[in-house]
């Protein structure tokens, strides 16, 4: 007799998860399979979350894909170098001392250029990268995100849009301060909110599947997988 799946736990407000197990005989075994991130006897696990989100979460996933581009690092660095030589080349100019007083403001300018261009950048990032946002996501003030862990890939639906993301894809599953992000080729990224979560266990839990599909999916794809 095939087991039961049983009910999926009610979702609060703020969110919460669904972790798919079977009732019965059967139960205490998916728990221990999921547990050890190993899939039982053909049954593959599943798990979903959900949790809302504001514009602000938005712009900080924003700001999280900027900081791993190696182009924007390159961009902000350069930049930086740019106003930094320019501030210093213009006290140097400027000051009207000896040589030792000039180099002395020109290296001045130099650092604080350097300083001020790169904590002014964070800001007037953050600010364009919230209206482009706001600009994008209409009227709306919260939103809900659903995140489905199967063996297909990781499914995402968000703001009217389903997006599902390769295992063989997964570059980085790292746990931050209030998330779980999942990183993926090609820039792809997925943050789940840690209040998606009802317990530290489910929190885990979540990580252990995806590393376990990532794994599988990492192995299925290698050029020997199928010899």
């Amino acid at each position: 007799m095939n087991p039961k799946v049983g009910p999926p736990k009610s979702l609060d407000a703020s969110g919460g998860s669904v972790f798919h197990i079977m009732t019965g005989a059967a139960e205490s075994a998916v728990i221990r399979a999921a547990a050890s991130t190993q899939p039982l006897a053909g049954w593959l696990l599943q798990m979903r979350v959900e949790f809302n989100y504001t514009i602000d979460d938005i712009v900080d996933v924003q700001l999280r894909l900027l900081n791993r581009s190696r182009a924007a690092r390159a961009w902000r660095w350069r930049n930086a170098a740019l106003t930094s030589l320019l501030a210093g080349a213009f006290l140097f100019a400027v000051i009207p001392e000896g040589i030792a007083g000039r180099t002395v403001m020109g290296t001045i300018g130099l650092l604080s250029g350097a300083a001020v261009y790169l904590a002014l950048n964070d800001v007037i990032v953050k600010r364009r990268l919230r209206k482009w946002c706001e600009e994008n996501a209409g009227s709306d003030k919260t939103f809900t995100c659903e995140v489905e862990l199967t063996d297909s890939g990781v499914h995402t639906k968000s703001n009217g849009t389903q997006i599902i993301y390769d295992w063989a894809n997964v570059n980085e599953i790292k746990e931050t301060e209030d998330s779980v992000d999942i990183h993926f080729e090609k820039g792809g990224l997925v943050v789940v909110r840690n209040r998606a979560f009802a317990s530290p266990g489910e929190h885990q839990r979540f990580i252990q599947l995806a590393k376990q599909y990532s794994d599988m999916g990492r192995k299925s794809s290698e050029p020997n997988a199928a010899s």
